[in-house]
């Protein structure tokens, strides 16, 4: 079975256009708990979060469509690359 390239591309895309914003939101109500959070699960990593910046429209807007471009090409690759191993 395959996978269709532009399907999952989508599909990778409007779930990060829904959960990008409401990590921002997070990060502007409870930065403690995102920076613990981010320590735990990845290692190494010091975050230190400024809850202004994190809602401010340029920043959420240039942030959620750079993110979801990246998120559309990863699941493109992804997809062809499984389709292309699965033969």
């Amino acid at each position: 079975m395959k996978i269709k390239p532009i399907a999952l591309a989508n599909t990778f895309a409007i779930i990060d256009l829904i959960l990008h914003p409401l990590f921002h939101l997070w990060a502007a109500i409870a930065p403690d708990s995102l920076e613990y959070l981010m320590h735990v699960f990845v290692a190494g990593l010091e975050l230190n979060i400024d809850p202004v910046f994190e809602l401010s429209p340029q920043n959420l807007l240039l942030g959620t469509i750079l993110e979801a471009s990246a998120f559309w090409i990863l699941g493109i690759v992804s997809a062809s690359l499984y389709n292309r191993l699965a033969k």
